[in-house]
């Protein structure tokens, strides 16, 4: 039974639930998280549920749990906001979701888009060679739109060219000006040309993480006088008519939608100019930027808008634009996968331990000494009430100072800095316990230092680039037990014997916290923790520190009230994998570990059982998960 003061809506609050979760995560009654395919769904799956199953069929945590339904109610989401957008303005032109495989380039991701955006017109991304392979083997139908954008040499070309002749609607982005003598170059030997587009460095820049990435000092795009030299070129050479695309990008996760309305103010009076001096523009490509609002809480991580307002202001403002000025409208594309692909994964870890130890739990004695730091500890730690918990640490802090100077300095023993610590710490619980009678920045100072480290088993660095590289915020949350009040401050942890494997910022209330309300461990039952909107980016990033693999994966389809289907499991990599992707020899090493045993034996350090079990164990843990299992 969870405690009376306690209820599912203050784990809604304190976890920002409803914030992030967009519909697609809630709370039962049993306190375990649920996920619906999409907001207004009469049905739910529970989580712990499904983790349950899976343990059963030996598929243990870490584990990905991909939620098809919610890419699909995504890409419908954005879609139809667009095709509201255009109805409300009577626009002419039509809308095609883009899907920039760079954000998550696994095969059921991509193959899913595809296959639930046929009848939406859907098309890829691509932004290097290998994606565009990928891309062009997966696009069976001509009408789906492939834009590609990033670095394009003599090859990449002709891949485009050859694309273009078997029928498929591709359109290579300027990104550079070379790029376009490549181009030429290649239409004087060929005759092909495909339909061109021209990216634009826009003086409209994002906000933000990204803002970097838009602007004229951004990596990628013309400056207005290279787009001139552009078009005077290929009017020289009689291919003007070939351009055919406009694309600007004005940086990820834009939380302001008044740098948007810029932004395409900005681009259409480009679009405008470069028709009137010949362009057979018909397509404008807004790119990404369309925001995830991962925490719900902070300032700077919180998304001002909506996908329909978003969709509304760049429809409004491209057709007031192109109405101006007798402009045809064009078909528009949007890059928004981010948003796409974003909520649909989450990951579920385990908790095997954690360091919680308190002082509380053996007594405090007072100290052989009559004066000085540790006695002045104690008579605190005997004095401590409501009225003076503020005075109280810092006094705690100002002797506990003092005393770590005096041993430094040879006049304090080891025993008594252990007991003035023991005091100490056993002071700051007590505090802890009426830190509401603490200033705001204090009281975090005290959460912080008392906090738990809760070591979870995953790698930060495998699963959550992000999180340990630009310090993104992820929703951390148990998804389960929050019928119980999570009282315990904690710090999470990664197995990694990395320092960095550390996450200090969660979401809080209005600002960055540096703890997670957790739950104590229960001997004998595994304590399970989400982290949710991993579907953009994360999957693909990770990278093997401390040979930690990719952890298992398994796809979900939900088909009614705690009802689902398991589609498709993806094993997680095992060490003889993740040994073999750093050029070791999984065989090799084996017959070394083999010779080293055998010597042990001729040595009679170990005897042939001993042998033969350490033999067994190393083969078995070369084919087993490189994380901890059952």
């Amino acid at each position: 039974m969870g405690d009376n003061s306690w209820n599912i809506e203050k784990a809604n609050k304190l976890y920002g639930i409803d914030r992030w979760g967009l519909g697609y995560f809630t709370v039962n009654e049993a306190g375990n998280v649920c996920v619906k395919p999409s907001a207004d769904s009469p049905f739910k799956v529970d989580i712990k549920l499904l983790i349950d199953e899976l343990r059963k069929r030996n598929i243990h945590t870490p584990v990905l749990v991909r939620v098809m339904d919610i890419l699909k109610d995504r890409l419908h989401k954005i879609t139809d906001c667009f095709r509201t957008a255009i109805k409300d303005n009577d626009y002419k032109g039509a809308y095609n979701p883009l899907f920039p495989i760079k954000v998550n380039q696994e095969r059921d991701v991509v193959t899913s888009f595809l296959r639930y955006g046929k009848e939406l017109g859907v098309g890829l991304e691509a932004g290097s060679k290998a994606e565009l392979m990928i891309v062009l083997s997966l696009t069976q139908f001509p009408e789906t739109p492939i834009v590609c954008n990033g670095y394009k040499d003599s090859e990449f070309v002709k891949l485009v060219c050859l694309a273009h002749k078997l029928g498929k609607k591709v359109f290579p982005v300027i990104e550079n000006y070379g790029e376009v003598e490549t181009f030429i170059a290649h239409y004087r030997r060929t005759g092909i040309m495909p339909g061109l587009g021209i990216r634009i460095k826009l003086a409209t820049k994002g906000v933000g993480k990204w803002a970097e990435s838009g602007g004229d000092s951004s990596k990628f795009g013309l400056r207005i006088n290279e787009v001139m030299t552009a078009v005077t070129r290929l009017k020289e050479e009689g291919l003007l008519d070939s351009l055919k695309l406009l694309h600007f990008h004005i940086g990820s996760q834009v939380s302001q939608i008044t740098v948007v309305k810029q932004a395409v103010l900005e681009a259409m009076r480009v679009f405008v100019e470069l028709v009137r001096l010949g362009a057979k523009l018909e397509y404008l490509d807004i790119g990404g930027g369309l925001g995830v609002d991962y925490d719900g809480f902070t300032s700077e991580g919180h998304i001002n808008y909506g996908p329909s307002e978003y969709a509304s202001d760049i429809v409004y403002r491209v057709k007031q634009a192109c109405d101006e000025h007798g402009v045809e409208h064009p078909t528009l594309f949007s890059e928004s996968g981010r948003f796409i692909a974003a909520h649909y994964s989450l990951l579920i870890m385990d908790v095997p331990a954690t360091n919680t130890v308190r002082c509380s739990q053996f007594a405090v004695k007072p100290p052989e000494q009559k004066f000085g730091p540790v006695k002045e500890m104690f008579d605190i730690f005997s004095n401590l009430t409501d009225s003076n918990v503020a005075e109280c640490y810092h006094d705690a802090l100002e002797y506990k100072n003092e005393a770590l100077n005096m041993f430094s300095l040879g006049f304090l023993s080891l025993p008594d800095r252990g007991n003035m610590e023991h005091i100490f710490w056993s002071l700051m619980e007590k505090i802890s316990e009426k830190k509401q009678f603490l200033p705001v920045e204090e009281r975090h100072q005290l959460e912080l230092q008392m906090a738990d480290m809760y070591f979870a088993n995953f790698s930060l660095f495998q699963s959550l680039p992000d999180s340990w590289a630009i310090d993104q915020l992820f929703p951390i949350i148990p998804i389960h037990r929050l019928n119980e009040e999570p009282k315990q401050q904690a710090i999470i942890a990664d197995l990694t014997c990395d320092s960095d494997g550390v996450i200090d910022n969660y979401p809080g209330d209005g600002d960055f916290t540096k703890t997670v309300s957790l739950h104590n461990l229960k001997e004998g039952e595994p304590y399970y923790l989400g982290v949710f909107l991993v579907g953009a980016y994360q999957e693909t990033l990770g990278e093997l520190h401390n040979l930690f693999g990719d952890p298992h994966a398994v796809q979900v389809e939900l088909i009614g009230e705690n009802k689902y289907k398991f589609r498709n499991f993806i094993k997680g990599d095992t060490v003889r994998q993740v040994i073999s992707y750093v050029s070791y020899d999984p065989e090799k090493l084996t017959r070394r570990m083999r010779d080293q045993i055998e010597g042990a034996v001729e040595n009679k350090l170990i005897d042939l059982d001993e042998a033969a079990r350490f033999m067994r164990e190393f083969e078995d843990g070369l084919d087993g998960y490189t994380y901890f299992g059952d």
